[in-house]
């Protein structure tokens, strides 16, 4: 693999200490500003990577290697960079928190944009809005800083260090609470008919070329049975939902929309906070918004998290009606973009969504949100084959793996990305206009998705076809680092580097570098797996070790271990090479083949000098 974690992400470290500068003085602003979102992400980049790869952990000072402080020189030394690290923890939490009502606040601040044709800018009232882009930030952002804090509280001494790292931890823990809660009130479903406009639009997605029926209605909903019956459980909209169910003409989607919905109910937590704001967007899915909230929520579902206990009793009951959200979601997409015989729809470039946008972006996520499904029901490597084919066929389409052509209109996903209208954030204060989001990480997408789905599959040449994937597209994503000469160099990212049509950047955005640095941790976790064996060479190592262990035995019983000294010994490293070999036969098959090789070349010297000596 062309991506080395290790190194890769030390470079990253030591760009983010040049930026930003020392952490008594640190400077969190990106090209566009500072906001809630961004700055959690330059966090991330620090807190992340260690937990992906322990080699690089700075949380246990007398274990912290040298490269590691090195690269977080500006922090200084061993002792002094997870201190620091509690201290940014710190600062930012208290930057986003109302000083008013205590309560954390998630505003997206420069991340909303006005449409690429419109010169106005988003009013101060539309700035202030929270998005869920936000609150799955912050999922992840704080269950990151709650485990760093908790694997570093062990090493501390000092009374005054102790109290802030609680205080610190008692403030993620709270802005964790919101973002969960959060996540919960603007999750929405929208129920048509199958005969209105969105009904044809998914219709046509499903089945291309097929015209109104209601067999094919039928067909849908019965693939999507289990999703319906889901959503009574859940207890959302139940006139809506019983609508739905009553009625066999009506389709319907479910997922994120951009932020807190409107008429979503208030939730009141076990402690006796009420979180009743009221919501403003749309009652309507977004793709992009539900892949990022499904991303967010998987964290709160992890290995780690379990195991170190993260979820407070609070957390844990909101976090289990996220996980109901989190599969209903994740289902419904998922169920859509494999449905039917031949082709599966995601496999028709581009995805149109039910508003009738389609994109190549889009194709992306619905294969996030397949490719999830696929792997929690353990499907087989012919289907893992197929989401392959689509991501190397978004790679070339992308330009990412081909030549741009002229005006190619293709490079308007790198820069300045799509832009997506949030409906209903032109309703808040005077005056304001549309106002929207960017989507524009597509080929860091891209990049995530191939590695772990080679961590996914279990047939070697499909791993390799992935990892050659993987490969090309880093060699992209390496080129648009921002240059040496650039106040940001190291930092992403800078389409410019790659395509000369677009407009060149020297200034870092932290939506792309926390990113790619995801990226490079996905590839971390990737190399660190076991990797499952070939059938084909199992089968060689399992043909050499029956042939060496016949041969072992037969001189055995030749009595060659009462032989000299030398020939003793020789036949005892066979034996431990025997050994060695069976152990292996499971997981390294071409580490035991290679052993095998060396067993038995030397049991036929021992047989030659035998031939030689007349025996």
């Amino acid at each position: 693999m062309r991506l080395q974690p290790r190194q890769e992400l030390l470079s990253v470290w030591k760009a983010i200490c040049r930026w930003c500068g020392p952490a008594k003085s640190f400077n969190w602003a990106d090209r566009g500003g500072s906001n809630s979102i961004s700055d959690a992400e330059l966090l991330l980049c620090l807190l992340l990577p260690p937990q992906r790869l322990p080699e690089i952990r700075f949380d246990r000072p007398d274990t912290t290697q040298s490269d590691v402080y090195g690269a977080l020189s500006s922090f200084g030394g061993p002792v002094d960079i997870p201190q620091r690290v509690v201290e940014l923890i710190g600062s930012y939490l208290t930057t986003y928190t109302d000083p008013k009502t205590q309560a954390p606040t998630f505003a997206a601040g420069n991340y909303l944009t006005t449409a690429p044709d419109d010169d106005r800018e988003p009013i101060p009232e539309q700035l202030a809005l929270e998005v869920v882009d936000a609150f799955a930030t912050a999922v992840v952002f704080c269950t990151a800083a709650i485990q760093f804090l908790r694997g570093y509280r062990p090493q501390v001494t000092r009374k005054a260090y102790l109290e802030e790292i609680v205080r610190v931890e008692e403030a993620a823990q709270k802005r964790l609470t919101a973002a969960m809660v959060g996540l919960l009130r603007s999750f929405t479903i929208s129920v048509f008919p199958a005969d209105a406009p969105q009904g044809r639009v998914l219709r046509e997605t499903v089945y291309p070329g097929s015209g109104y029926s209601g067999d094919l209605v039928g067909r849908i909903r019965s693939a999507l049975g289990d999703v319906m019956a889901g959503l009574r459980e859940l207890g959302i909209s139940p006139d809506l939902v019983e609508d739905l169910l009553d009625n066999r003409e009506k389709l319907f989607e479910c997922g994120w929309s951009w932020g807190v919905v409107q008429g979503a109910a208030p939730v009141k937590t076990p402690s006796g906070a009420v979180f009743d704001q009221p919501g403003i967007a749309e009652s309507f899915p977004y793709l992009y918004f539900t892949v990022v909230a499904v991303d967010g929520i998987r964290d709160l579902f992890s290995r780690d998290t379990r195991l170190a206990g993260l979820l407070n009793e609070e957390q844990q009951g909101l976090a289990r009606v996220l996980n109901l959200q989190w599969d209903l979601a994740q289902s419904y997409w998922s169920a859509l973009a494999t449905l039917g015989e031949g082709r599966w729809p995601v496999e028709e470039l581009p995805w149109r969504t039910t508003d009738e946008e389609e994109s190549d972006y889009y194709s992306l996520l619905v294969l996030s949100l397949v490719r999830h499904a696929l792997a929690d029901r353990g499907a087989p490597d012919s289907d893992l084959a197929r989401i392959t084919s689509v991501l190397e066929d978004l790679a070339d389409r992308g330009r990412i793996r081909r030549r741009p052509l002229a005006n190619d209109p293709a490079l308007l996903m790198h820069q300045p990305g799509r832009w997506v209208v949030l409906v209903g954030a032109d309703q808040v204060g005077a005056g304001g206009p549309p106002v929207g989001w960017r989507l524009g990480e597509l080929s860091s997408l891209l990049l995530g998705r191939a590695l772990a789905l080679a961590a996914q599959v279990n047939d070697p040449q499909e791993e390799a076809r992935l990892v050659r994937l993987s490969d090309d597209i880093w060699r992209h994503l390496h080129r648009r680092r921002l240059g040496d000469d650039t106040p940001g160099a190291g930092l992403w990212d800078d389409p410019g580097n790659v395509y000369a049509s677009l407009p060149r950047r020297d200034k870092p955005s932290w939506y792309h570098t926390t990113r790619v640095v995801q990226c490079m941790s996905t590839a971390a976790e990737y190399i660190q797996r076991e990797s499952p064996p070939g059938t084909r060479l199992s089968a060689n190592a399992a043909d050499l070790l029956s042939e060496a262990e016949r041969v072992f035995d037969k001189e055995q019983l030749r009595g060659s271990s009462a032989g000299g000294p030398s020939l003793r010994d020789s036949l005892n490293r066979q034996g431990a090479g025997l050994r060695r070999a069976r152990q292996l036969m499971g997981t390294r098959p071409g580490t035991a083949v290679s052993i095998l090789h060396e067993v038995l070349r030397e049991l036929d010297k021992l047989a030659a000098a035998r031939e030689e000596a007349g025996d």
